[in-house]
Parts: C-alpha cells; structure tokens; sequence
C-alpha cells in the first residue's frame, strides 16, 4: 500500500493536508481535498487510523489505544538505545503501556532541529495521546499539538503550563550533594554542566547554588564549568582542574559528564576522591563499573 508521503508527491500538497483531507477538518479546500482523495484512490492509499462513522458520532477515535513515544536527541548521534537515561524511561513506558493494554508508537529525531515533518504516527491520527521525551522547545509543542492535544512532557517542564509534565528533583538532588560535600569541608565546590538551555541540569545548577548560599558561601561564576559542544566542556573543565584554586570537589549535571570528568582527571594524575570529590547525578548503569565507583544521585527512570 501506498503511504501518505506518495499521495502528497502525487497531488502536489503536503503530508499534513492529506491527513486532513482524511479528517474533515473543514481547514482543506473542496477542489484540492477531491484532488487528494482521487490520487489516494489510484495509489491505492487507505488512512490507517481513519475515524469510522460511528466513532464519530461517540466522540472518540480509534486511536485511543495507541500512544507515541517522540524521543528528541540532544545531537543526531545520541540513540536511544545507547541512552542510559532514556533507554531506562523507554523501559517504563513500555512495561506500564503493556498492562494498560496500549499499544506503543516510537520515533526518534535530533533535539535542536524539528523535522521538515511530523513524525507520521500523528500525521495520520494513529495515536490517542504521546510522551514528549527530551525537549520543551515552544515550536516543537506548538507543532505536535495540531494533531495530538494529549501531552505529557517527560523529563522536561513546559513553562506555560499547558502541558503535564514529569520532572525528577534536580533541586533537591543537588542541594543534598552540595550539603553532603559541604559536611566534608569543601569549600571551592565546582558544578560542571554540558547544556545550559536544558530544563532540568538549570535545576539541578539552582539547588548547587542555594546550598551554597544557605552555607554562607556565595556562588562564584568561574566554578560553574561547562561550553557550547562536548569538546568545548572538556577544555575548560582542564583548565579549571588546572589552576592554583582549582576545585576540590565537583557536582556533574549528569553521569555522562562525571565520567568525563574522571577520564579527565585520570590523564592529569588528579586521584579521586583523594584529591577531588566527584558526584554524578541519575544512577546509569555505567556508573556502577566507573574505577573508583562514581558517587551520583538516583533517579528512578523507570517510576517516571
């Protein structure tokens, strides 16, 4: 069978206006909604989720026991099999949606770049609901909602506060580690981060910083480490290991960057945690194997 991105080609329209000529949204001009169905007819093309008569009349859709999982990685190399974090939430969803009786729709695409389209699983209707996974960004929600007004942001917080969301405690993870590195007589407490822009690691910088603060200490820009790109972070996070008031402990914004962290360390000669305390944050399974074991806070990535 034909798909929706033939008959768009064919009819010379886009993909959103055949799945809306198969809607009735009324938003499609006569003429160019015969022209759709005509190509979709000698294509041979059927929507998948199209909405019977009589779900119409109930007010419900045939899609009610399907929803998307749309995962937006944070570079195009980033997958979400190879994502300890994700993989994790991908986990739950899946083993919550099997006892609900749900049937789960997957797609992933690059965080910083929306699609030229939306993934095909909302283009034609073919899911009740959908998790958006890894990003807020305005654009994206404003996009996704055309056709699925059913979201919940995960790992993310929409600042309009249209949309659920489901947030692990940055704050209070970071504010407990500064306490703990502060009981052990750090004072020059570093933070360093990968991606400021992100929702949750901002989180996660303001409980460093009030812990700080409710010590008496006041933040110093210079500790918070970080940088546009990976190779970026890592150069500045040497540079600071290498000055003279150099950390003597360190808060990573995620595992990723404290292994980082202790590679960076390890070519230096700088020992952990003898000569620097490191905590991580979200308890990834690699952590477990990192040499000395990393120290990180937990979140449950399946319960989310």
């Amino acid at each position: 069978m034909s798909s929706i991105h033939e008959v768009a080609k064919r009819a010379g329209v886009s993909a959103a206006t055949v799945s809306r000529t198969f809607s009735d949204s009324g938003l499609i001009k006569e003429q160019t909604q015969e022209r759709v169905r005509e190509v979709a007819r000698q294509l041979g093309y059927t929507p998948r989720r199209q909405r019977t008569p009589e779900a119409k009349k109930r007010g419900g859709s045939e899609a009610a026991d399907s929803i998307g999982f749309q995962f937006f990685a944070a570079e195009p190399s980033d997958t979400l099999l190879s994502n300890m974090f994700y993989a994790s939430i991908l986990s739950g969803v899946q083993a919550e949606a099997s006892a609900l009786g749900l049937h789960l729709l997957l797609h992933t695409t690059d965080r910083h770049s929306l699609s030229q389209e939306a993934p095909k699983m909302i283009l034609e209707r073919a899911v009740g609901g959908m998790l958006l996974v890894g990003t807020a960004e305005p654009a994206i929600l404003a996009a996704f909602a055309q056709y699925v007004p059913k979201m919940v942001l995960v790992d993310n917080r929409d600042e309009t506060g249209r949309y659920e969301s489901v947030l692990s405690d940055g704050f209070g993870g970071a504010f407990a580690s500064v306490r703990l590195l502060l009981k052990q007589n750090h004072r020059r407490i570093g933070f360093f981060q990968s991606d400021a822009s992100v929702t949750t690691f901002q989180d996660r910088q303001r409980g460093y910083a009030c812990a700080l603060l409710e010590a008496g200490i006041a933040p110093e820009p210079e500790r918070v480490i970080g940088g546009s790109n990976p190779v970026e972070c890592a150069a500045n996070l040497r540079q600071a290991l290498l000055a003279t008031n150099r950390p003597t402990a360190l808060l990573a914004t995620n595992d990723e960057n404290a292994l980082l962290a202790m590679r960076i360390c390890w070519t230096l000669g700088i020992r952990i945690p003898e000569d620097l305390s490191l905590i991580g944050f979200d308890d990834i399974s690699y952590s477990q194997h990192a040499h000395p074991p990393l120290t990180t806070v937990r979140v449950d990535k399946e319960a989310m």
